[in-house]
């Protein structure tokens, strides 16, 4: 898929010795796409997650210059999970050592899921990869305003607090703890460690329902009260916006907005038309329906995997 991909960039930004195109229909990639996923064949609409996932994975797969895994943790896993600074080393350590390529280093990011015991009150921590942050709004607005309907908007930030929230596990939920030999309620919680370069929010409405949540976002993007690691960095400025025009998700349309950096300008792609964007703030922010928000890392180091250990060199 590489190749195709390869092909799509270079038609998206030509030479500028040759005479660009005012759009690009990106037919190979799409067949291409199609030919690796069935789920993606023909003209029917799909989920825009499970194509970012299917993408970012395929073409990391493709890229990973390292061909042979190895495990470079060691260690009891069972003693460690309660010390969370050796959890961490041990998880980018043997992420650094298994995955190198501008994949990772450009979407690629570390969270932490957080588990307490409610009868000991020990707390176990596992480290995961994330590419892709999904907000459901309806569940937000729930957790904004409880059962009050006459509410129908989020702020991006009340995502983030909704994401971080404690949960309870009781009842046939209730798990067993290797620490207290009881089984018990416990409180769980997913707390973001880094934030990627490239940050792709996902804001889900939900399947064959009436879109009744609007939610209001920002160009620029404070994360210093979200992300553990600030030093890795914080602020984020939006690059690009899918937005759906329908009142729900099973009919519409779909029209993307882009911030060409070469023209320093936000364009909209609509199919084939393609026009500048004259007052981004009133045409987009204020009016959008926002489906898919990619935003841009601007402070901060490098990855955390590539700062904290040294690859090897190919």
């Amino acid at each position: 898929m590489c190749s195709s991909f390869k092909i799509l960039i270079e038609n998206l930004y030509p030479n500028p010795d040759k005479e660009m195109k005012k759009y690009y229909a990106p037919k190979e990639f799409k067949e291409k796409i199609s030919e690796m996923n069935s789920l993606f064949k023909g003209v029917a609409a799909n989920d825009a997650k499970d194509l970012i996932n299917f993408l970012i994975m395929t073409l990391h797969g493709e890229l990973n210059k390292v061909q042979n895994p190895v495990d470079v943790g060691g260690g009891n896993l069972f003693q460690e999970q309660t010390n969370k600074n050796l959890m961490f080393n041990r998880f980018a350590a043997n992420f650094a050592a298994n995955n190198q390529s501008i994949i990772s280093d450009l979407f690629y990011a570390l969270n932490c899921n957080v588990t307490k015991c409610g009868n000991c009150q020990t707390c176990s921590f596992n480290y995961q990869i994330y590419f892709f942050l999904i907000f459901p709004l309806e569940e937000v607005r729930k957790f904004k305003y409880g059962n009050n309907n006459f509410y129908n908007t989020v702020d991006i930030y009340d995502c983030f607090n909704f994401d971080q929230k404690i949960g309870m596990m009781g009842g046939e939920n209730s798990m067993y703890c290797n620490y207290c030999k009881q089984t018990s309620p416990s409180y769980m919680c997913t707390n973001l460690t880094t934030g990627p370069k490239i940050l792709i929010i996902i804001l889900n409405r939900g399947k064959g329902i009436q879109f009744k949540v609007r939610i209001n976002f920002y160009e620029t993007l404070n994360l210093q009260n979200y992300i553990e690691l600030r030093n890795t960095g914080t602020q984020y400025r939006l690059i690009g916006v899918i937005t759906h025009l329908g009142d729900s998700s099973m009919s519409g349309h779909f029209i993307a907005y882009c911030h060409n950096f070469i023209f320093n300008k936000w364009f909209q792609f609509n199919d084939a038309i393609v026009n500048p964007v004259n007052n981004f703030q009133n045409e987009v922010i204020n009016y959008a329906m926002p489906y898919v928000l990619f935003y841009k890392k601007i402070d901060g180091t490098q990855s955390i995997f590539k700062n904290k250990f040294k690859r090897k060199r190919f």
